[in-house]
């Protein structure tokens, strides 16, 4: 493909994703704090999932970075974000068309700050398209992490066995969840058992090396609001750093068969694939 057709192509996209905006009602050319794009993307959290992505764009909302993108958040309202970020992954892993610092505008209009799920495996390409946002580098005890990630497999299963799969059912939902496999398999290179805790090591590692110290903060979110209050400068909220209890009580909780008795976990070829039952509706 020629340079000059692939600019083209990106062009068009942009046109497309703008437009898609609009009609969702999120133009970036609206005024209001809401929708505003008034500069770049201020903050980005880059941790891997499961390391406290919903606590963090909770706090930073508080902060007052008003919209911080959260993939999740915009699921219902910006449905059009799930192809935005499968054509993403094709370019960038993939090789299949393009995707440009103004793609990523057009997918952030209005938000001044980006957490979760999928940005952490799109880690390098932002720190470049946003060399001057602070990163914070979410994270947790390994082990806990891990452990963490085994309790949401099993959470999953029970709970596919006490209802149906809506969502593999559901055509309107299957590009977000095609997004999930594609994302997570290419963090944990296809294996979570196997390659979990590296990947884990790999990512901060490679984010450490890439941004600058004074705009990097590795940050656990049972620190609470004073060291992410202080690298941010804002000053502290008087209450509790949000999220704490229903994170805790999720890694206390242990998973249940149907009937209510302890599940022991079973890690077929599907859940060392990263797919489904540690792909389907991960929030954090």
């Amino acid at each position: 493909m020629s340079e000059k057709r692939k600019s083209w192509i990106s062009s068009l996209k942009r046109l497309v994703a703008i437009a898609m905006s609009k009609i969702a009602g999120h133009s970036p050319t609206e005024g209001g704090p809401s929708s505003a794009r008034v500069a770049p993307v201020k903050v980005l959290a880059l941790g891997p999932p499961r390391t406290g992505a919903n606590s963090i764009r909770d706090a930073l909302e508080q902060l007052g970075y008003h919209r911080t993108y959260h993939f999740v958040s915009f699921a219902n309202d910006r449905p059009q974000d799930t192809q935005t970020w499968l054509d993403a992954f094709n370019a960038m892993f993939e090789g299949k068309g393009t995707f440009e610092k103004e793609d990523f505008d057009s997918l952030f209009s209005g938000c001044q700050a980006a957490v979760g799920r999928p940005l952490c495996a799109f880690a390098p390409q932002l720190i470049k398209a946003y060399p001057d946002a602070k990163v914070i580098l979410n994270t947790r005890d390994i082990e806990e992490w891990y452990n963490s990630w085994i309790r949401l497999a099993k959470a999953k299963r029970a709970q596919e066995k006490q209802e149906e799969n809506h969502e593999n059912n559901d055509p309107q939902k299957a590009p977000a969840k095609l997004l999930r496999e594609k994302i997570l398999t290419a963090f944990f290179q296809g294996d979570f058992l196997k390659n979990g805790k590296t990947a884990f090591k790999a990512h901060f590692k490679s984010i450490c090396e890439m941004v600058p110290k004074d705009q990097l903060l590795i940050y656990d979110i049972k620190e609470g609001w004073e060291p992410l209050c202080r690298f941010l400068e804002k000053p502290i909220p008087s209450g509790q750093f949000p999220g704490l209890d229903s994170l805790e009580r999720f890694d206390e909780q242990p998973a249940t068969h149907v009937n209510g008795t302890p599940e022991k976990p079973k890690f077929d070829s599907t859940v060392t694939g990263i797919a489904p039952q540690l792909t389907t509706r991960i929030e954090t």
